[in-house]
């Protein structure tokens, strides 16, 4: 959840090289090395949240009924939706103008409001909420399954068998299955990551839900996170990881070269691979991140209760602060402010770094003083009960 400030602070360095300075404004100063942190960490981040999605859902399931579990859900998720969607839907639009004119007047209103793109990609006017969405469609799609697994498991023995049979295979320190289905979604979904709210994007959704419910079904397998505890298998799943990494790079300079001379047969043939690298590039680096913090942090730690509290928040709220700050700087730096203030020549790194770190600073002191002992601290939390010397 926090790695959204890194992703989102990096867009502008990077959008008009890659051509979508119409959706997202752009710096003057754009970096290739963004870009590649940008992807790294776009890979895998929305699996594994997908996965520890799945994984919690059925830790709930278990302790509670499922109306219970529907109650938590719709309160925690729905309700932050409703809450925090329609802010997203008036703040954003201004601070789009603002980064692409400078101002904020009524004449760039009236100039950017009948010309402001559409934002499937963002999840529409929710923006980057569209996660919340996700998670409510999936939620629903499992109580649908449970409800057809309770038939399943009627059948017999030979349903039961059947279904071992796969988990066996699904569930296993070389996520082999799970890389196929990922590499078979990206294939269907394209270049398509638009997540409008409807129509879906239906191949788009599936390739989340296959996270999910991976997760959903690793809690019951919680052995295999035993066996990720060992040091060599996650080396090895990392120098797997790392390999298919750099062949996606090389993949994705072949195929700027390869569409700028028009060969549309390679185009079309290094697109598949990459549709197939992606995935099991995906699925992959999800299982050996488990492992690699399973062998980091193999107890609680304060510390990391309290990051993972505060992540909500800091993600309902962090993209107009890091949209705003980011193209400012970018005003700023274009008037020639910065330099002279600073004495420094401000690069597309030290603007990322700059807005990141603010974004979060303002994410982290906001949580602890204006949100953590409130009822809304609760919403997003739960109730801690734990007594304030331990917070």
């Amino acid at each position: 959840m926090l790695l959204g400030i890194v992703l989102h602070a990096s867009l502008p360095y990077f959008s008009r090289r890659l051509g979508f300075e119409r959706v997202w404004p752009a710096g003057d100063d754009q970096s290739l090395l963004l870009f590649v942190v940008f992807d790294l960490i776009h890979i895998w981040r929305m699996p594994v949240f997908f996965l520890l999605a799945g994984f919690f859902a059925h830790l709930v399931l278990e302790r509670r009924s499922d109306a219970a579990f529907a109650c938590d859900r719709l309160r925690r998720i729905a309700l932050p939706l409703l809450l925090f969607g329609p802010v997203m839907a008036v703040a954003l639009p201004p601070i789009w103008l603002y980064g692409w004119f400078g101002t904020i007047s009524p004449e760039t209103l009236r100039a950017g409001l009948t010309t402001l793109p559409r934002l499937e990609s963002s999840g529409d006017l929710v923006a980057h909420l569209w996660f919340l969405y996700y998670l409510l469609l999936m939620y629903a799609a499992l109580m649908a399954l449970r409800y057809a697994g309770r038939h399943w498991r009627r059948r017999g023995p030979a349903g039961l068998a059947a279904g071992r049979l796969v988990a066996a295979a699904a569930y296993s320190r070389a996520p082999v299955l799970l890389a196929l289905g990922a590499a078979l979604l990206i294939v269907l979904r394209g270049g398509d990551e638009s997540k409008p709210i409807w129509p879906l994007n239906v191949p788009d959704v599936l390739y989340g839900m296959l996270f999910f419910l991976y997760g959903y079904g690793l809690y019951a397998r919680r052995t295999l996170l035993e066996r990720l505890r060992d040091a060599d298998v996650v080396a090895a799943l990392l120098v797997v990881a790392g390999a298919l990494f750099l062949a996606r790079l090389v993949l994705l300079g072949t195929l700027d070269e390869g569409s700028t001379g028009g060969e549309a047969e390679l185009v079309g043939r290094l697109e598949l691979a990459g549709a197939v690298v992606y995935g099991s590039l995906a699925a992959l680096s999800s299982v050996a991140l488990l492992g690699l913090f399973e062998l980091a942090l193999p107890s609680p730690r304060a510390w990391v209760r309290w990051l993972a509290d505060s992540s909500y928040w800091i993600y309902l709220m962090h993209l107009p602060v890091v949209a705003f700050l980011t193209f400012w700087l970018a005003h700023l730096d274009r008037q020639g402010w910065l330099e002279r203030a600073t004495g420094l020549a401000w690069g597309a790194e030290l603007k990322f770094l700059a807005a990141s770190v603010a974004t979060a600073a303002v994410g982290a002191l906001s949580y602890r003083y204006l949100v953590r002992d409130t009822p809304l601290g609760t919403l997003l939390n739960g109730s801690r009960g734990r007594s304030r010397a331990s917070r």
